[in-house]
């Protein structure tokens, strides 16, 4: 139950303002996201038989600096996507 309220809460998280602030495109983005994201989670099972979490957290557990290098950088590439959308003015 509670990876399902996580995939909710995700993928809601993205696509609900998106798409009722009708921007389309972002949506579309995410959208695509979230369908290349479930690809590679069925890959990753298939071949090995765990999911990007599983793989992630067994990382974590050998490796805890590796993990919070990952999350760093993911950290850093969401506030700089978060940045370039909010501290940007329209191009005229």
């Amino acid at each position: 139950m509670g990876e399902l309220i996580f995939c909710v809460l995700l993928a809601g998280g993205f696509l609900v303002p998106t798409f009722l602030f009708k921007q389309f495109w972002l949506f579309g983005t995410f959208a695509l996201f979230f369908v290349c994201f479930g690809i590679v989670e069925l890959l990753a099972i298939h071949f090995s038989g765990h999911t990007v979490s599983q793989h992630f957290w067994a990382l974590k557990d050998v490796n805890p600096v590796g993990a919070w290098f990952i999350v760093g950088g993911m950290l850093i590439g969401w506030l700089a996507l978060l940045w370039h959308f909010m501290g940007k003015k329209k191009k005229e």
